[in-house]
């Protein structure tokens, strides 16, 4: 019996590694020029997101999650998931510097994503940005690349640079 439970935690716990293999950093927007978080004011940095993406078929539990940014400023932004935030097989999640205090800095930065156990998820460094161009993952959950069509919490449109 207790071998039983044991083979049982294991499984569950490399099951739930796995899923958090499938969340990305997906789209990225650092130099805003519009009102992208559709308060009513064109505000710069406020307007700044980072988007996960959930690539796998199953929902995942980001809760805990960690988003920072690594070069902007001398004291790095911390942003760490609610509890219950959960981001279903191939939707998204849109996370505003606004709310997270993640800044992304227009002449270069790195966004990493941390699991709850402190490990690196997914990353991105950037050296320049241009206005209201993103860096998005064309399809979603593929390849970087700039979109100058941004499309917080919805797939990435192809009309890269």
């Amino acid at each position: 019996m207790r071998y039983t439970i044991y083979i049982y935690l294991v499984s569950l716990l490399l099951t739930i590694n796995l899923a958090g293999a499938d969340v990305l950093l997906n789209e990225m927007l650092a130099n805003p020029a519009k009102d992208w978080n559709g308060n009513g004011d064109i505000s710069g940095m406020d307007d700044e997101f980072i988007e996960l993406y959930n690539s796998g078929n199953e929902s995942v539990d980001v809760s805990g999650y960690v988003l920072r940014d690594t070069i902007f400023r001398s004291t790095p932004g911390e942003h760490t998931l609610a509890n219950g935030t959960m981001i279903g097989p191939g939707e998204f999640l849109v996370i505003f510097v606004s709310k997270s205090g993640v800044f992304q800095g227009n002449d270069g930065d790195a966004i990493k994503l941390y699991d709850p156990s402190g490990n690196m998820v997914d990353e991105k460094e950037y050296n320049t940005t241009t206005e209201d161009v993103s860096f998005a993952r064309i399809p979603d959950g593929g390849e970087w690349g700039n979109s100058t069509a941004p499309s917080p919490g919805e797939p990435n449109q192809d009309s890269t640079l």
